[in-house]
């Protein structure tokens, strides 16, 4: 048989089972009633999710029509949310992380540069709110360089900036 202990130890695991996986896609924020969809890791090539090929990583050509600003502040936007929200969600181990963060480190660069300066962006919410996401990501890279991926801990409030411009953005802000 099974004694009192046991049987416990029984009746609790699938409520913890359970606890387990909701909490790990939706996360509430300290101090906040705000809850976090929190994507899951990943483990394939960053590139292959956006369709490249390990050789079209080499094109200068493919790279200019993926990863440059086209000056349009909503496309650019967008882009940069997409290559910044799979950078976050990278897992130890995937391949080409590494050279996929320093890419998207260059991109994030390259945004900021771009619009900063434009006083008809810099005044839109969406600008602030991805501002401090590129902020948070790149600092992780200047801290703990391109190999290592993003800290759980701080992927909660990494999405929200990032769900936060997506709304902003949506709603032309």
């Amino acid at each position: 048989g099974c004694t009192e202990g046991d049987a416990s130890e029984t009746s609790r695991r699938p409520f913890i089972l359970s606890f387990a996986a909701s909490a790990a896609s939706v996360v509430p924020l300290p101090g906040s009633a705000i809850e976090v969809d929190v994507p899951d890791r990943i483990n394939a090539d960053p590139y292959e999710l956006i369709g490249m090929t390990e050789e079209q990583t080499e094109n200068a050509k493919l790279d200019r029509a993926e990863f440059y600003m086209h000056k349009v502040y909503k496309t650019d936007t967008y882009q940069v949310l997409k290559h910044m929200k799979i950078s976050a969600s990278l897992d130890k181990g995937t391949p080409n992380m590494e050279k996929w963060n320093k890419r998207i480190k260059e991109e994030m660069n390259d945004w900021v540069a771009l619009y900063r300066r434009q006083d008809a962006v810099v005044g839109r919410q969406s600008y602030y709110s991805l501002y401090s996401a590129v902020n948070t990501l790149a600092s992780h890279f200047t801290s703990y360089g391109p190999k290592f991926p993003f800290p759980n801990k701080r992927r909660p409030r990494f999405f929200e900036l990032i769900n936060t411009t997506e709304k902003y953005l949506e709603k032309g802000k």
